[in-house]
């Protein structure tokens, strides 16, 4: 029951200069402002993970919740807020490959952007239970959704199985979380945001925070689709790409700061454990909701890719314990041969389109 890839096929522009020129005149304005509207998206985007987090957490809190549960599950729900609700707004309107290539870009993004990034900036510190649990269990996660997409598809079937699997992360974190010490588990809580203001507040700002994700994800799928139609470019290409990377921009954001203030002991737990998310929840919820298809590009090229990604984690952890400028580099320019790869296929081929 797999539905048909949304790949764009639009016409081609001549590849002669008036046609270029007229293209020029005619396209760029368009995209300008297509753009303009993203950027617009992935404010509301940020702002709304930032305020329904932090309402969420007051809730949470108000309610009796454990700190070490609201560290474990709120940091990895808020992280992942912006690609849960682009893949909804995405499935909604029927762009099924964007939805997919969201989440496999963001988890290459999270790896070789974020974690190249921050390594250069500072070394990254790596904690034993990453090394013991969480590392091998994202090589693991990623092998088995690459092996759930070998059929061409990601059914229902499919979604509920990594559904049951965030089911069995959930416990088997939870129960490695009450063997760390207790100042590990109030250092976690404590890099929760504070929510601040009576309970009513808490609620208005989860409700306006639900709503300005939700929003924001709109904006930034419709601006995405029409910016993938102008160039002729696919929805996977796009999501792979540019969505991928704006819904990875925040958490970027968090893990440069904390970098830069020597707090480097979170970046590598919150990555690895918003690819978790990404591939077990994200795609779990939007697989159950709609099938979703596997394109044969990606399963030759980007899966494989996210896979590697992962992979190479490990030794670069063991290595030192840390991943430092050696590593960083390593990550970035891997990640920047991806992109080239992605750019080289949406354009090395066609040229942009008029519609």
């Amino acid at each position: 029951d797999s539905p048909p890839s949304s790949s764009l096929n639009t016409p081609a522009i001549p590849c002669c200069y008036p046609a270029r020129l007229f293209c020029a005149f005619t396209i760029w304005p368009r995209m300008l402002g297509h753009f303009l509207i993203f950027c617009a998206g992935l404010v509301l985007l940020s702002l709304g993970a930032d305020q329904f987090l932090r309402g969420a957490t007051g809730l949470a809190r108000r309610f009796g919740v454990k700190e070490f549960v609201i560290g474990m599950v709120l940091v990895g729900f808020g992280t992942s807020a912006p690609e849960l609700t682009v893949n909804l707004a995405a499935v909604y309107q029927g762009s099924y490959d964007l939805a997919t290539g969201n989440v496999v870009g963001s988890n290459i993004a999270n790896i070789g952007l974020i974690l190249g990034v921050s390594a250069l900036i500072a070394p990254l510190v790596v904690q034993m239970r990453l090394i013991r649990v969480e590392t091998p269990l994202l090589i693991v996660v990623s092998l088995g959704f690459l092996l759930l997409c070998l059929d061409g598809a990601l059914s229902r079937l499919d979604g509920v199985i990594l559904l049951l699997g965030f089911a069995g992360l959930i416990t088997l974190v939870a129960l490695d979380m009450r063997q760390e010490p207790q100042a590990v588990q109030i250092e976690l809580a404590e890099s929760m945001p504070q929510d601040g203001g009576n309970t009513a507040w808490v609620i208005v700002r989860s409700i306006g925070g639900l709503i300005a994700l939700v929003l924001g994800a709109k904006l930034m799928v419709d601006s995405a689709v029409a910016i993938a139609r102008i160039l002729g470019m696919s929805e996977l290409v796009i999501g792979l790409t540019i969505v991928a990377i704006g819904t990875s921009l925040p958490e970027l954001a968090s893990s440069v700061i904390a970098a830069l203030r020597g707090q480097v002991d979170i970046v590598l737990g919150n990555v690895v454990g918003s690819c978790l998310f990404n591939l077990l929840l994200i795609i779990g919820v939007t697989a159950s909701i709609h099938p979703l298809p596997v394109s044969g590009t990606l399963m030759t090229i980007e899966l494989p890719a996210m896979l590697i990604f992962a992979v190479a984690l490990l030794p670069m952890m063991l290595r030192r314990m840390a991943l430092g400028k050696t590593e960083g580099l390593i990550l970035l320019t891997g990640y920047g041969g991806f992109i080239a790869w992605q750019l080289w296929v949406a354009f090395g081929r066609t040229t942009p389109a008029l519609v």
